[in-house]
C-alpha cells in the first residue's frame, strides 16, 4: 500500500492525525508493514482511546508505549517471519486481532496474506471441547454454590463469575473470548445469545442473582 493511507474508518481526528504522523515516520525508515488494531481499527474508539500499532521489520524490535497528544500509543515491532508463525499456531486472541485490524502499509503483501489465513482460521475456530468442560464445571459449581446462599454472597459470587459466564457464551457461538475491553462489543453481536436485556440485568441490575442463573442454564443447555 502506497501514498496517503486511507482512514475513513477512524472515527476522530487525533486518532486520524496521529496514526499518520506514525506511518510517515515508519516508512520514512524502512518499515517492511504497518497495521493498527483495538478500538480504533474497529471504529469503536473515544477520542481518548489508545493507540495500538503494529509494526514489521527486518528484526524484530523491544515493545514501546509513548503518549502523545495526551493519548498512550502502543508500538509493538514484529518480524514478518513471526506473523507467519503467530497465525499458524496460535489461535483465539491472536486471530481475532488479525482479523480485525487494519493494514496501512503492505509493500510485500504478505499482512493482506496473514490477515486472510487469520480470518480463514477464525471461521473455522471451534471450542476445543477441554474448554467446554471446564466452562460447565465453573458454572455448575457456582448455580450450586448460589443455592441458598445470602444475597450479599450470591451476588459476590455472580459478579465474579461474569467473564466466566461471557467466555462460555463465546464458546457456545464456537468464538474465542476477546481482549477484556472488546468483550462487552462482542457479546450482543453474537448470533446465539439468551433473549431480552440480559447483559443490562447482570451488569448491577436489580436482577443481576436471577438473571446469571437464567443465563448460565441457558448456556449449560448449549455448551
Amino acid at each position: 500500500m502506497t501514498g496517503q493511507p486511507e482512514l475513513s474508518f477512524v472515527l476522530h481526528e487525533v486518532h486520524r492525525r496521529l496514526l499518520t504522523e506514525e506511518l510517515s515516520q515508519a516508512t520514512t525508515v524502512g518499515v517492511l508493514g504497518f497495521r493498527v488494531g483495538g478500538s480504533v481499527a474497529r471504529g469503536t474508539a473515544r477520542p481518548t482511546s489508545d493507540l495500538d500499532l503494529w509494526l514489521y521489520w527486518p528484526q524484530a524490535q523491544p515493545f514501546e508505549v509513548e503518549e502523545r497528544g495526551g493519548l498512550p500509543i502502543e508500538r509493538h515491532g514484529h518480524t514478518l517471519e513471526r506473523a507467519w508463525r503467530e497465525v499458524g499456531e496460535e489461535a483465539g486472541l491472536a486471530l481475532l486481532g488479525w482479523a480485525e485490524s487494519r493494514v496501512l502499509h503492505d509493500p510485500s503483501g504478505d499482512l493482506a496474506r496473514i490477515q486472510a489465513e487469520a480470518r480463514r482460521r477464525l471461521a473455522a475456530f471451534r471450542t476445543p471441547e477441554a474448554e467446554r468442560r471446564r466452562l460447565r464445571h465453573w458454572l455448575t459449581s457456582t448455580l450450586g454454590k448460589l443455592e441458598g446462599a445470602a444475597q450479599d454472597q450470591a451476588t459476590f459470587l455472580t459478579r465474579t463469575t461474569l467473564w466466566t459466564l461471557a467466555q462460555a457464551v463465546c464458546a457456545v457461538n464456537d468464538h474465542p473470548p476477546p481482549a477484556v475491553t472488546r468483550m462487552w462489543e462482542l457479546l450482543p453481536e453474537l448470533s446465539l445469545k439468551p433473549r431480552g436485556d440480559w447483559l443490562g440485568d447482570l451488569l448491577g441490575g436489580p436482577d443481576e442473582v436471577p438473571t446469571f442463573r437464567e443465563v448460565a442454564g441457558w448456556v449449560l443447555a448449549r455448551l
